[in-house]
């Protein structure tokens, strides 16, 4: 039986999807609110939109089976090795400023150690930080100032010495928020930087 894996809507084969009689299909757990997949053959198609469910594939021009529930300890230890392969999911950490300044706030400043673990658990790694503000001034000071908020987390990764890839620095200013406002308003949610590590 070939195992046909999906997490996180990605699909993972193994090996040609009709190489053998039967294809598994298998939606996993990819720990959001939206998690699902349609599975589509010449014969029709079924949906999987609850984790650990699965239908069968036969050949090309049948209908995949109907959907059944599958235990999800089984399918951690029948897949070990191909599950340990995928990828893991990017983390995003939020870290936030004083207004007008790039000065984290003492809460953010916290934070700190608990991105530097992160980062030294998957190196290398590929890092983005991108750089908001709130809407209070005017537009290009504060895309110039959301790129030093940007620039100052990249330079303390720097003093860290923790081993990257590739890091990705850039700002979004205001026009991004967190927390939607109108224009001239001081959002403490929106003074952030987005770091995502994958």
């Amino acid at each position: 039986m070939t195992p046909f894996v999906i997490y996180a809507g990605v699909i993972l084969a193994l090996p040609f999807i009709f190489s053998h009689p039967k294809t598994t299909v298998v939606l996993l757990d990819n720990n959001r609110s939206s998690n699902g997949v349609i599975v589509t053959t010449e014969g029709g198609s079924t949906s999987l939109d609850t984790p650990y469910t699965q239908t069968f594939l036969t050949t090309p021009d049948a209908k995949p089976e109907a959907v059944s529930r599958v235990d999800a300890t089984e399918i951690r230890k029948k897949y070990a090795q191909t599950l340990d392969a995928l990828p893991q999911p990017p983390v995003t950490l939020l870290f936030y400023f004083e207004e007008g300044s790039v000065q984290l706030t003492s809460e953010s400043k916290s934070q700190t150690a608990a991105l530097i673990d992160l980062i030294k658990t998957r190196q290398p790694c590929f890092v983005d930080i991108i750089g908001h503000t709130d809407t209070e001034g005017e537009a290009k000071a504060n895309y110039d100032l959301a790129l030093k908020r940007a620039q100052m987390v990249k330079s303390f990764l720097d003093e860290q010495k923790v081993e990257m890839k590739d890091v990705s620095v850039v700002s979004y200013g205001e026009s991004d928020p967190l927390i939607p406002t109108e224009d001239g308003v001081a959002e403490p949610r929106n003074r952030r930087v987005e770091v995502t590590v994958r």
